[in-house]
């Protein structure tokens, strides 16, 4: 399953095509980004300064697949991404268990149903989705227990909050393999009392589960070039 075709179990396929799926009928707000963002988590991530204005300046020609920087793909950033992992994870990190087959967009629909807040709001999920803001400072309002994965380079990110919606979506990359990032996933979420069912849809590994009125969605899957793309999608209050 494509980004854009996750992303319509939200009702957001129309307004949202993240940077991983090389589409370009959308671009980001510019002038919103790099500083904010930066001010926000320091180098806990990062973003390409091309992407404060358009999309697809870290998208390689060939492909459309995401790339970074070979500095920051390097046997010691990826060591120093992963020890990050650990320290945020409060020093180990639980591997998930073996992924069930399909079974994914129960997930997704899961998060669509929670990024409708309002007790009395009858806004579909799709209005909700009509209303996101693009900029990559989104990547700063993630819930605290569900943030980008360490080092993770943002590549495109949109929500909203207010309106009777809550709702954040990331695509970021990494050179960590998806394995490390279901494992830091998995245990942050078990940790802060979030559900936690794995399912392999295809290639992308889903990660999903909820607590209370919140929700999250992890979707990773390797790229040919070896790098994790990663779409995060938390929502509810």
């Amino acid at each position: 399953m494509n980004t854009q075709a996750r992303l319509a179990v939200l009702g957001i396929a129309g307004t949202l095509l993240l940077a991983g799926c090389g589409s370009g009928s959308k671009k980001p707000t510019a002038g919103e980004t790099d500083p904010a963002l930066s001010a926000a988590l320091g180098d806990q991530i990062m973003v390409d300064p091309d992407m404060s204005g358009e999309r697809g300046a870290a998208v390689a020609p060939s492909g459309g697949q995401i790339t970074i920087p070979p500095q920051d793909r390097s046997a010691d950033a990826i060591a120093a991404a992963k020890k990050q992992a650990v320290q945020m994870a409060g020093g180990a990190l639980q591997p998930a268990p073996a992924p069930a087959q399909g079974g994914a967009n129960a997930l997704a629909q899961s998060a669509a149903t929670a990024a409708q807040v309002a007790a009395n709001s009858k806004a579909a999920t799709a209005d909700c989705s009509a209303k996101v803001q693009y900029s990559n400072t989104w990547a700063a309002k993630l819930p605290a227990e569900i943030p980008v994965y360490p080092r993770g380079a943002v590549q495109e990110a949109a929500g909203i909050d207010g309106d009777g919606c809550a709702l954040r979506v990331v695509n970021f990359a990494t050179p960590v393999s998806v394995a490390d990032v279901i494992s830091f996933y998995y245990t942050k979420a078990a940790k802060a009392g979030y559900g936690a069912e794995y399912k392999l849809d295809g290639s992308d590994h889903v990660l999903g589960g909820r607590k209370g009125g919140k929700a999250y969605v992890v979707y990773a899957r390797k790229q040919d070039n070896g790098l994790t793309e990663v779409d995060l999608v938390a929502s509810g209050k």
